[in-house]
């Protein structure tokens, strides 16, 4: 499917409809520590003693030198003495266990100190970072604030997480990633003044700002696609700590620059969270409804909004809108064209911009609708010819998969035959009553239900109008590899073009066969799949299920010089092709080309006029190709 300016239109209107992507949010005050008391909160506060990770230099202490209240701030202090084996000591608190808290905003009014090798951090941890299972990086990290005392002027703000989910025995170090954002204040330093270190957090974004300024914002989808194992939903704990020398600071540890007393001023802690409630919104339709293509369809919704106004309600089908309407009642018209199954869904957003969906998911069922079946409710049989319009029922990307899913690009084109069905057909002008695939892309594909109905070897015989280019059918047979076909391409004066794979082995049963198309050929048009039956083989002779199993070993020796013996196992009869390619993929040498009876076969390769690298030796049978690489050294 080309892109089309209807396409276009789609994405601007779609962009325009969610160009904020982030909500308004009513934020209210849930948590707060003033530090308006005498000393420090411990059913809040949790002191850290001991020392830390990253090879920092200090020990944690919860004596008051290191930490204490006055004035309504809160001191975290590094002191310069040597303490429990450490040149320095600090002071770290959490709330794990006391507070925790998911989504909403969270604010620290401080003042940081200026030295050398001094590292003060605003951040947070994943409560489940206890749990024997989990730990670090798996938990999740997310730093608010990280601030290196010789860049007086910059803080960081940050997340740590594990590319995958834990497995025993953990990788942490191997699994830990990161992504972050430098922040540069534009005048001054943050060991001048108190500033303001904000961090916002929604099931779908994070967002650093300082004293109301956004630095950096953090999408979930961002996220993801640097992890399978997404932790940032879940409840946090909040730490502060003041850190002296580590990884950190790279070469910049303390020396005797760096002032023997540093402290850390908090003015308070703030949590906040949305109190903005979701707009509520009902379509009064049940769990599916059935409809025929081209039926005009009335679409409704009721929305309201406890704590404001509604501004919009979306219609959707499968995630694409199809209307939008702002005035109430909220109305929308749909007329499907394609043959499946459609969820609709409707979302209506306030005026902060907040959305609430339909509680009722409705799938409105089109047609022939999504159950998969056989075409005509009967399996193509075999030994017989399988017509590739023949495909499933059952829609879009459960009986087939097409780059242009909203039509059948070949009804402009005299196609009347499944024309509510997205798969793109065309009437064969050679054969009348027939029809053929067209307007193929890669990555399409089609299913269809087989029984076969005599166990033996078959010769595969695929028929279709070739293209411009070379093309490539892949088939699978419930989800394994069957067979495959190259090359087709169009012949000067032959209306068709056909291509047979011998000596493929089926055993009696049902089936799903797959066909994907790999390389479209510039105008492929496959056509029919006919199986022949060439030899019967009964139950008790089969040597195997579907497909057939081909082993190929890695080459001995290995590195060779300059002789090395290349063997494979099949397990029945078949044509065999073994080739030897160098690093650039150029074929340099043909060790066997032929039908080979089943067993162990080795085959050996002479590379005595061949220089020093790395070589590829493929095989290919009527099941597959395998590759494996080898080493020549000289």
């Amino acid at each position: 499917m080309t892109f089309s300016f209807r396409t276009l239109l789609s994405i601007l209107f779609i962009s325009l409809i969610f160009s904020s992507s982030a909500f308004a949010q009513k934020f209210e005050l849930v948590w707060s520590d003033e530090f308006n008391e005498t000393e420090l909160d411990e059913s809040i506060w949790n002191p850290w003693e001991g020392t830390a990770y990253n090879n920092e230099w200090q020990y944690y202490t919860p004596r008051e030198k290191n930490i204490y209240v006055e004035d309504g701030m809160l001191y975290l202090v590094g002191l310069r003495e040597n303490y429990q084996g450490q040149p320095w000591t600090s002071a770290r608190i959490n709330t794990q266990g006391n507070f925790e808290f998911q989504y909403g905003k969270a604010e620290i009014r401080a003042k940081l100190p200026l030295g050398k090798g001094l590292w003060p951090a605003f951040w947070m941890l994943g409560s489940n970072i206890e749990d024997n299972q989990i730990g670090w990086p798996y938990s999740g990290e997310i730093d608010i604030m990280e601030y290196r005392g010789h860049l007086p002027y910059q803080t960081n703000g940050t997340i740590h997480f594990a590319a995958e989910a834990p497995e025993f025995p953990r990788t942490p170090n191997e699994d830990h990633r990161y992504i972050g954002q430098e922040y540069d204040l534009p005048s001054g330093s943050f060991s001048e003044d108190f500033h303001l270190y904000q961090f916002e957090w929604t099931d779908s974004v994070l967002v650093w700002s300082i004293d109301d300024v956004e630095f950096y914002r953090l999408t979930r989808e961002e996220i993801e696609a640097r992890t399978s194992y997404y932790p940032f939903d879940q409840p946090f704990y909040i730490i502060l700590n003041l850190a002296i020398g580590g990884d950190f600071l790279g070469n910049q540890q303390p020396d005797e620059t760096t002032p023997d007393r540093n402290e850390v001023i908090v003015d308070y802690v703030r949590i906040y969270q949305d109190t903005n409630k979701d707009p509520e919104v009902e379509t009064g339709l049940g769990s599916s409804e059935t409809v025929e293509p081209y039926d005009l369809i009335e679409l409704s919704a009721e929305a309201a909004d406890e704590d404001g106004s509604i501004e919009k309600v979306v219609f959707l089908m499968n995630e694409n809108i199809i209307a939008v309407d702002s005035v109430a009642p909220y109305q929308a018209t749909w007329r499907p064209g394609i043959d499946g199954c459609y969820d609709f869904q409707v979302k209506a957003y306030d005026n902060l911009n907040n959305m609430g969906s339909s509680t009722q998911e409705t799938v409105f069922i089109v047609g022939t609708g999504c159950e998969k079946r056989a075409f005509n409710d009967e399996p193509q049989t075999f030994p017989g010819t399988l017509q590739f319009e023949h495909y499933d029922y059952g829609g879009l990307d459960n009986a087939y998969y097409d780059t242009s899913p909203d039509t059948n690009l070949g009804n402009n084109l005299g196609n009347e035959f499944r024309d509510t069905e997205a798969v793109d057909l065309i009437p064969d002008k050679n054969q009348e009553g027939n029809h053929l695939l067209t307007e193929l892309e890669a990555g399409e594909w089609t299913t269809y239900q087989i029984e076969v109905t005599q166990s033996g070897i078959y010769d595969l015989e695929l028929r279709a109008v070739g293209g411009s280019q070379s093309g490539r059918l892949d088939f699978m047979i419930d989800d394994e590899d069957l067979v495959y076909y190259t090359r087709l391409v169009a012949r000067d004066g032959e209306p068709y073009i056909s291509k047979t794979v011998t000596d493929v082995e089926l055993t009696e049963g049902s089936y799903e066969l797959k066909m994907d198309v790999v390389q479209d050929g510039n105008g492929l048009k496959p056509d029919r799949l006919k199986a022949i039956l060439t030899e019967s083989i009964t139950s008790n002779e089969s040597s195997r299920g579907i497909p057939s199993t081909v082993t190929l070993h890695q080459n001995y020796p290995n590195p060779f010089n300059p002789n090395t013996n290349i063997s494979f196992s099949l397990d029945r009869p078949q044509h065999t092709h073994l080739s030897v390619y160098n690093s650039l993929g150029q074929h340099i040498k043909t060790l066997y080309s032929g039908t080979l009876t089943q067993g162990s076969h080795s085959f050996s390769f002479d590379a005595s006029g061949y220089s020093s690298g790395i070589y590829y030796y493929q095989l290919t049978s009527s099941t597959g190709t395998w590759t494996r690489q080898m080493l020549l050294l000289k």
